[in-house]
């Protein structure tokens, strides 16, 4: 029984592992699998299986094989790795022809997003979209042209998965099963682990650097109505990433921009200049270059106001009295930092540094090193003292830590990883329900395999 139950764990796992790395495979390799093919002899291609209307060739099985031999999972998978591949496929056909059915449907927005960022995987790859057009005699449109239908269908099987498992959830007696039936040898080991939460502030720029920084936009906007260059005024002045071409944006659509930016470019007319208007970027001069219909193109000058040292020294004493609250209990942490901190990623968590599976707990080797080391000089429960840092090249913040407890390496027990357990029978669930529904559903459509794959074994 023991050992019957390490097998169904590895069988998991296994598919847990591997068919992440065949979706990827799927979608984000294309090019690479091309040239690999090219250097190992071109494949005769054929249809190899037939889901419905839609078709699997050989050529896309063994692209994706060829990268899966380069993976780190090729290492430690002694199984038939073809098979594992064409089932994948073939489930993943099920699933798009089932999604028809449904009448699933994704937003042209969606397939746009997701295209752009697997361009830009596909670039960093490359170094440049130039190695990529000189390597395959392609644009990078054409390219996203081709691969526009596949990242269509991809994104409507993850509709179809999601929505059917989207009520899976598992219940405090489920996890406790799933736990109990894991060998006690085969429980994961993990390692040491800090619950800390921040409550960072951003120095605020006082009126007089406010104002210093108005007076030189409005010097700037004289020089350029007196006959001045407003792009040379730009590549002079602006901060923004468009002063290397002049200020300028190109036409973007209503409501894309910040709320101020925009209303004072639509003030303009065609060719004008604002006063300095101020946003949540800094404060800009605009000039409206057109309008046309519900676009607009129009450049700008930005200059970002920058906090005075006494604006610093401000911030750390908000900071400093707002310590001695927590320690005082006037206020909790997690109240003081939703309140007052001006960390975007950890003050709707009440400052916590989120952990995964949803935990507020972080592995020690996935902790920033300087937030280490300044966690290694406090005691558990303790809260810092405010400490300037750099947030980023231009910006320095206070910030206080609070070292909430570590949790020592361990094996996996339900007190102390009940959220990482949770996530695991959660996924076994819902790795069962597809299982499930993949078996109904492929009795109910049409598929046809080569004979070449029956040692694969694949229920039609």
């Amino acid at each position: 029984m023991k050992e019957q139950r390490k097998m169904r764990t590895s069988r998991f796992m296994s598919r847990c592992l591997l068919l992440p790395l065949v979706a990827i495979l799927m979608g984000g390799a294309n090019l690479v699998a091309q040239d690999d093919q090219a250097g190992q002899g071109q494949v005769v291609d054929k249809i190899i299986a037939k889901v419905d209307d839609y078709i699997i060739l050989k050529s896309e099985l063994e692209a994706a094989y060829i990268n899966f031999l380069s993976s780190e999972q090729a290492r430690s998978y002694d199984g038939d790795a073809r098979c594992l591949i064409l089932r994948s496929f073939i489930e993943n056909k099920v699933l798009l022809a089932m999604s028809e059915i449904d009448s699933v449907i994704v937003d042209d927005s969606r397939i746009d997003y997701e295209l752009e960022g697997r361009m830009q995987r596909i670039i960093q790859r490359f170094g440049s979209e130039k190695a990529i057009e000189e390597a395959y005699g392609k644009t990078l449109d054409q390219f996203m042209f081709e691969l526009r239908p596949s990242v269509a269908e991809q994104l409507r099987i993850q509709a179809q998965e999601d929505n059917i498992l989207a009520d899976v959830e598992v219940t405090p007696a489920e996890i406790r099963r799933f736990y109990n039936r894991i060998p006690k040898d085969s429980l994961p080991l993990y390692n040491t682990e800090y619950e800390a939460g921040l409550i960072v502030k951003i120095p605020e720029p006082g009126q007089k650097e406010k104002q210093a920084v108005i007076d030189k936009l409005l010097q700037i906007r004289e020089k350029i109505l007196n006959g001045g260059s407003f792009e040379i005024a730009a590549l002079d002045h602006s901060q923004g990433p468009s002063g290397a071409s002049g200020g300028g944006l190109g036409f973007v659509s209503r409501g894309t921009m910040d709320p101020a930016y925009e209303a004072g470019a639509l003030a303009l007319k065609a060719g004008e200049i604002s006063m300095p208007i101020v946003s949540s970027f800094g404060i800009h001069l605009i000039q409206l270059l057109e309008r046309r219909g519900n676009e607009y193109n129009s450049r700008h000058i930005i200059i970002v106001p920058q906090p005075s040292n006494q604006n610093v020294l401000d911030s750390q004493k908000l900071l400093d009295s707002l310590r001695n609250e927590i320690i005082a209990d006037n206020i909790t942490f997690e109240e003081a930092a939703k309140q007052y901190s001006d960390d975007q990623g950890t003050k709707f968590n009440g400052g916590f540094i989120g952990g995964p599976y949803g935990s507020n707990r972080v592995p020690i080797d996935a902790l920033d090193p300087a937030l280490f080391f300044a966690l290694d000089s406090l005691k558990q429960g303790e809260i810092s003292k405010p400490r300037l840092v750099q947030v980023d090249p231009n910006t320095r913040a206070a910030r206080i830590i609070y070292f909430k407890r570590e949790v020592p390496a361990h094996q996996a027990n339900l007190s102390d990883d009940y959220e990482k357990l949770k996530q695991a029978a959660t996924q076994m669930k819902k790795a069962r329900m597809r299982d499930e529904y993949l078996t109904k559903k492929m009795k109910e459509v049409y598929i046809q395999i080569d004979p070449e794959y029956n040692r694969c074994g694949i229920s039609k």
